[in-house]
């Protein structure tokens, strides 16, 4: 969202505070944003705790013709986000109705639009709305749906604005969208498995899952149906499945439909051996002996059944054989592409920043130490050509 000019549109709603959560966040993730305030929403805010936090505030009372405070100048965005939107105003804008400053720029604005309702239950289920929201979205508005919770008013119903976070997420996925990765799904695994020993004990591994989840939210911001398949929690705009033993992550894979575009990141550290005989209950320590019998895991990438492209990632700390591993797995996998890092100094379980060798059947592209978001971003890119 770096240097991207967005305009905030803010209605006369009761949850017009979370504006400013939302005009924060978008000013945090480096956008430049101009802030339109409604007749409705000056009942409850002045403009100058919006003043203080954007790059400028329009309303009816401050337009002028000489200092680009008018409402052509504001039209001119990348982004238009109505958030929130009171049922008047979604009402108004879906006829085409512009009889004031603020209505007056949204008709004028010819960017893409995000509309985040926030109104009475009742007045959001009216005939009217309904239709009117229909009309928006054929239109083109991206409507992010309210939540349904006990409201302002102390009725209860959908009517509540939806968390900033996710307005905010929705706003990259719509200033990143590239035509590639429209109606592709991509499926990314992440997260460490836990393999039972008994119903106390497990084994596990370090993986944060961090990588993972840059991936799925940067292949989700591409534009991509997005699948996170995670044996960790995580707040997302896409949808996670969890997990936690390799048994279940295959079962879940085996599951999906695909088609032979898409594709799967398998960035979950999968567990090499699993305990040969688990038990129900606790084991005393007395009965459980001086060492536990392992087996070999299922290799899950080799024996998965889905006709699509796949990724896989490969951990190395053997620096000299890394690359020629990596290669191995590749054609005894059969992948299209392995992402291979190196644990070392610089790399390590549950850091920030990796580097990654995108090693595929003709090429090996080795990216630069960097935060693991701008590395997901790289791999985004560089999967287009697997």
């Amino acid at each position: 969202m770096k240097n991207k000019n967005i305009l905030l549109a803010v209605c006369g709603s009761i949850s017009f505070y979370k504006a400013y959560e939302i005009l924060s966040l978008l000013k945090k993730n480096g956008a430049n944003v101009k802030v339109l305030l409604s007749d409705g929403v000056l009942k409850f805010a002045t403009p100058v705790g919006f003043e203080a936090l954007s790059d400028g505030v329009l309303t009816s009372f401050n337009e002028s013709w000489t200092n680009g405070l008018d409402h052509i100048s504001f039209s001119k965005n990348d982004l238009l986000i109505i958030a929130p939107a009171s049922a008047n105003s979604i009402n108004k804008i879906a006829n085409g109705i512009a009889d004031n400053i603020f209505l007056q720029t949204i008709l004028a604005a010819s960017c893409p639009k995000i509309i985040a309702p926030a109104a009475n239950n009742n007045m959001l289920d009216n005939p009217a709305t309904i239709r009117n929201l229909k009309i928006l979205n054929n239109d083109g508005f991206i409507i992010i749906e309210p939540i349904t919770k006990t409201l302002a008013c102390g009725d209860y119903g959908k009517g509540a604005l939806n968390e900033p976070w996710l307005i905010v997420e929705t706003a990259k996925r719509v200033l990143n969208q590239d035509e590639f990765y429209k109606d592709k799904k991509v499926i990314i695994t992440g997260g460490p498995t836990t393999e039972k020993i008994d119903d106390a004990r497990a084994i596990t591994n370090h993986s944060s899952g961090k990588m993972a989840k840059a991936l799925a939210d940067s292949f989700y911001y591409a534009g991509a149906d997005v699948l996170f398949i995670s044996s960790i929690d995580f707040n997302a705009p896409y949808e996670i499945i969890k997990f936690n033993s390799s048994n279940e992550l295959y079962n879940i894979l085996n599951q999906q439909k695909v088609n032979s575009d898409d594709i799967l990141v398998m960035c979950a550290a999968v567990s090499d051996f699993i305990c040969a005989n688990p038990k129900d209950g606790k084991i005393k320590k007395d009965q459980m002996g001086d060492k536990i019998e392992l087996k070999l895991n299922i290799d899950i990438l080799k024996n998965l059944n889905l006709n699509c492209k796949k990724i896989g990632f490969k951990m190395e700390m053997d620096a000299k054989n890394a690359l020629n591993n990596a290669k191995d797995m590749l054609k005894n996998k059969n992948l299209d592409a392995v992402c291979l890092n190196i644990l070392g100094d610089d790399i390590k379980f549950g850091s920030n920043e990796t580097k990654i060798s995108f090693i595929t059947k003709d090429t090996v592209i080795q990216t630069s130490l960097a935060q693991k978001e701008i590395i997901a971003s790289q791999i985004t890119k560089l999967a287009k050509n697997i």
